[in-house]
């Protein structure tokens, strides 16, 4: 059994192939032991469908992601920006794919500049998080009790990993500038969520 998470993208691509670029991360994806050109039975409870699996390499990318056409993902009741879990066994040569929403990681949380209802996220932790660059999107914040709605703002630079909020509402939430934070982002209702980093989480 492999696994791994990637979000999906609808592509111009083969109507029974999917395309996968993999290794955005740190570490090796266990995708990869997936053969090449061998017939692969995509899965999602009860809708199979044989397919193609093709590999890209060398894209430039903070996250792994996976392209198919519209049909497909329609067959499979996908959703197009979203993040999957897909798990390959190798006794039956199966490919199943499931949803999984939530994601985290540490980041920066900084002062910004822009305005109290802008919420502004780098494009690096932005694709860590699985969030769809959407600029001006309404995403909600969520602090302990407190929660707010701002407009997604994602700055022009791709290695930017940082999070920023006016002081207005680092002031009023009693968060800490050009401090480390745990977020965790929901895909299923849009909200952020910032905690403080976890002892010992081995976290950069």
């Amino acid at each position: 059994m492999a696994s791994g998470r990637l979000d999906l993208f609808i592509a111009k691509v083969p109507i029974h192939t999917v395309v996968l670029t993999l290794n955005c991360s740190d570490s090796a994806s266990e995708l990869l032991a997936i053969p090449r050109n061998a017939p692969i039975t995509l899965k999602r409870g009860t809708i199979k469908q044989a397919i193609q699996i093709q590999f890209l390499e060398g894209r430039e990318c903070f996250a792994d992601f996976m392209e198919m056409n519209y049909a497909l993902a329609r067959q499979f009741q996908l959703t197009a920006l979203r993040r999957y879990l897909l798990t390959y066994n190798q006794a039956d040569q199966s490919l199943t794919i499931k949803p999984s929403p939530l994601s985290d990681t540490t980041a920066l949380l900084t002062s910004s500049l822009l305005g109290s209802s802008t919420l502004s996220v780098g494009y690096e932790l932005l694709s860590r998080l699985g969030i769809p660059e959407r600029q001006g999107m309404i995403i909600k914040v969520r602090h302990g009790r407190n929660i707010g709605r701002f407009r997604l703002h994602v700055p022009a630079n791709l290695s930017d990993d940082r999070l920023r909020l006016s002081a207005h509402w680092l002031q009023k939430w009693k968060l800490s500038p050009n401090q480390q934070y745990f977020v965790q982002f929901d895909q299923r209702n849009i909200i952020i969520s910032l905690s403080p980093v976890p002892p010992n989480s081995g976290r950069p």
